[in-house]
């Protein structure tokens, strides 16, 4: 064990994120007896606070596994869904280090079980155009959208998730098949990505609502004349196109949405935008633990490279959407599969929209079909677009067939 952490301490990811830890940190095993095995992770110094990582020796077994079970791929999981793991010390410490934490925990992982990692497949991104758009009754704000596939054959809307834009669907907009037979479009709502800030909206001091969200997918439908759409969302992009189908019927053809919650309380940190703590790295190692340990390595450095980019208090400002106000069951006895189809998937890794919480949506919503994505996590159009498509061709080819009659 001393030494697997020592060789993961010299790998140049992880050294970035130990290099300004100022911290004691230990990782502990408990044996069948109660006995304490005490491993160090960081140099121990008497005047550096401590933080400590414990669990069974059975729960470790199963997180250093080369396929670790739903709820032990990251600390994250571990900390809402394993109850003999422990991350002990104080809050601030905690949110400082868990960048590093989470790194090493995956990079232990790794050295344990080496799995080739292959770069990017980007072929077909060329295909992918982008421009701004004067948006809104007044055309008074900007949005940034891009467009892939065929300009002639009906809309896919992409919505991203909170915190991020929509690069999140590069991997599904430069797909060839979906070139062919759709015309995709997404773009960063206002305040994300390329997108500039609203009209008269503070900087570092972002709150979204529901209400400003839904306007800005009417004003944006509107501007590129898209008069109807097939809506794919993805986790906040997934409540906000639940909520889409509930009140705009005539916009939407159906909708296939991925990671729906039915609430998802507990998802903000107040470190996601504090002065003592980074928050591009804590972001992206906060939604890192919700990805699919299975998924490509190179897929999930992507996910999080994006929310490493976000602007301060625009991911916390969306959570508190996405977290504390979207409650599915405000929408799902105003959605109409005869008139609008709808099919929710989930990955089974996902622990923020977990698939008992979709399925809770879809028991609410006659008509509405369920599936679980096994060895997915939160981000499947990112994590792993090529394992997704699969899912897709049939809520896709279902529709297709719908529109044309």
């Amino acid at each position: 064990m001393q030494s697997t952490l020592e060789k993961c301490l010299n790998i140049p990811e992880v050294m970035a994120d130990a290099r300004y830890c100022e911290f004691q940190c230990v990782l502990e095993v408990v044996d069948a007896n109660g006995g304490i095995q005490q491993f160090e992770i960081l140099p121990s110094h008497p005047q550096l606070p401590i933080i400590s990582l414990r669990a069974s020796e059975a729960t470790w077994k199963k997180v250093w596994s080369s396929d670790p079970p739903v709820g032990y791929q990251s600390i994250g999981a571990l900390r809402r869904q394993v109850p003999d793991f422990t991350l002990t010390g104080e809050d601030i410490h905690i949110a400082q280090s868990l960048p590093f934490l989470e790194r090493l925990l995956e990079t232990f992982r790794n050295t344990l079980h080496p799995t080739e990692s292959k770069n990017i497949n980007w072929d077909g991104l060329e295909n992918i155009s982008g421009s701004y758009l004067k948006v809104g009754p007044k055309k008074d704000y900007w949005v940034y959208q891009e467009q892939a596939g065929s300009l002639n054959k009906p809309v896919i809307l992409m919505l991203h998730t909170a915190g991020a834009d929509s690069r999140q669907w590069h991997g599904l907009m430069s797909d060839k098949q979906l070139q062919a037979e759709w015309s995709m479009h997404a773009f960063d709502i206002p305040g994300h990505g390329r997108s500039p800030l609203p009209p008269g909206s503070a900087n570092w001091n972002w709150r979204l609502t529901e209400a400003d969200y839904l306007r800005w997918i009417i004003d944006y439908m509107d501007a590129a004349n898209i008069k109807q759409a097939i809506v794919m969302g993805c986790s906040m992009g997934s409540a906000i196109g639940l909520a889409l189908m509930a009140k705009h019927p005539n916009r939407v053809i159906g909708g296939v949405l991925l990671e729906m919650p039915y609430r998802s309380p507990g998802r903000r940190s107040p470190y996601l935008n504090h002065p003592k703590v980074h928050g591009a790295r804590l972001a992206a190692a906060w939604v890192g633990s919700l990805l699919s340990p299975t998924s490509p390595k190179s897929r999930k450095d992507y996910a999080t490279w994006i929310y490493s980019q976000g602007a301060p208090s625009t991911y916390d400002g969306d959570l508190a959407f996405y977290s504390d106000d979207f409650d599915a069951h405000h929408h799902t006895g105003s959605v109409n599969t005869q008139i609008t189809p709808l099919w929710l998937l989930t990955g089974d890794y996902d622990y923020s929209a977990t698939p008992a919480d979709t399925l809770k949506v879809a028991n609410e919503i006659p008509g509405a079909t369920f599936t679980e994505l096994k060895g997915f996590g939160h981000f499947p159009m990112v994590e792993n677009p090529e394992g997704l498509m699969p899912y897709l061709l049939a809520p896709l080819n279902a529709l297709k067939e719908r529109i044309n009659h």
